[in-house]
């Protein structure tokens, strides 16, 4: 790659980011688009955040990601939003638009396309087993998109029912909030089309753990979705084939909103299949 005066500046905003694969995934990509382009992590101490975003104007960089724990912190510091943006009270998507910085946030995008990759139909009720920043944006989306209900369980009631409340508030799907209890867990997934594990339960290096005990009241139609990509099959969705169920991990998740992400900032439609073959082989 050569960098040089014309070289276009992409980035990533958090703390950690040693893990990210997003920017192993972007560069690859960008090379093999022939595009002068780089994207760059940065881990920012929370005091340094409100430099770190002028500096996207001082430094013209194009555009940056916005990880945990900014998305949220980053707001106070740019220009604009976007309608999902400023629902969702979250961005992980900063523009440089000629010097005026505006938030994205393409979490709920980026699932609603997996979906529809899988040829899964958004209807009837869905389960959200987390009820955090990312369970906001994705039940933003698919309560737009038509879904007819949600179900949110967290640890802590109150974030579930403070979901809920948004959710009804901003949209006119209906909603519902509960402890997460094992035995209310097996009733809700009864009854559930979709369930969703919004939560960290699950992930790296902690594969072998996972947020439910059993999936045994699920019906055999259910899709059960985690976003977490590493490890690419949690214990959750391992669970969900023995049962024989519909099971998408966070890979194509991922993969979308990094997509999103270069379609937003550079104006160009990146090569899904490529993106998620570069993560592929790095967790595999």
């Amino acid at each position: 790659m050569q960098i040089d005066t014309g070289t276009v500046y992409l980035g990533l905003f958090g703390n950690p980011v040693k893990h990210s694969l997003s920017p192993l995934m972007h560069n690859l990509t960008l090379q093999k688009m022939a595009l002068n382009c780089i994207y760059l992590p940065f881990e920012i101490s929370r005091n340094d955040i409100r430099d770190a975003v002028a500096a996207i104007r001082s430094l013209n960089f194009r555009g940056v990601n916005v990880t945990i724990p900014f998305k949220e912190e980053v707001i106070k510091y740019i220009d604009d939003l976007s309608e999902e943006a400023a629902a969702c009270g979250a961005v992980n998507l900063i523009s440089n638009e000629k010097g005026r910085l505006v938030g994205f946030n393409t979490d709920g995008k980026g699932f609603l396309l997996s979906l529809q990759e899988e040829g899964v139909v958004i209807k009837g009720r869905a389960l959200f087993i987390g009820a955090g920043g990312a369970a906001r944006s994705l039940a933003y989306e698919m309560a737009k998109a038509g879904i007819g209900h949600l179900d949110f369980m967290d640890i802590d009631h109150r974030r579930a029912a403070d979901l809920a409340e948004f959710i009804t508030r901003v949209t006119s799907c209906s909603t519902d909030a509960f402890a997460m209890e094992e035995e209310q867990f097996a009733a809700l997934s009864a009854r559930a089309d979709i369930i969703l594990n919004c939560s960290p339960v699950g992930m790296y290096p902690h594969n072998g753990e996972s947020p439910v005990i059993s999936l045994d009241f699920v019906k055999s139609q259910t899709v059960l979705c985690d976003i977490i990509y590493n490890p690419l099959k949690t214990k959750f969705l391992l669970m969900g084939e023995e049962r024989g169920l519909k099971t998408i991990n966070g890979l194509p998740m991922f993969v979308n909103q990094g997509a999103l992400t270069l379609e937003i900032l550079l104006g160009i439609s990146p090569p899904l299949d490529y993106m998620k073959e570069v993560v592929r082989n790095q967790l595999e």
